[in-house]
């Protein structure tokens, strides 16, 4: 796992500026995936030299991703119960 996406842009530029800040190297740039015809739906890629456990703590304060990364998060998802009624 060396690259970490991003839906949002400011998400991206934020943990760049912040790893650029202590001394890493960063390469963003816009990747699609199978399938999208949509530039504004593609993810943004971060790359960062070194990758290292650091980097991957800063991810999840930043709201990025990394295909394959299986840890739950730190508080699980609030479910709702059962299906919302919107009409009665």
């Amino acid at each position: 796992m060396s690259q970490i996406y991003f839906d949002s842009a400011d998400d991206a530029a934020e943990l760049v500026d912040a790893l650029e800040r202590e001394g890493y190297l960063t390469s963003l740039r816009r990747e699609g995936f199978a399938g999208e015809d949509d530039g504004e739906d593609h993810a943004w890629v971060l790359q960062v030299e070194p990758y290292d456990d650091r980097v991957i703590e800063m991810v999840d304060v930043y709201g990025g991703w990394m295909p394959g990364d299986d840890r739950l998060p730190a508080t699980p998802v609030d479910l709702p119960e059962g299906p919302k009624r919107l009409k009665d």
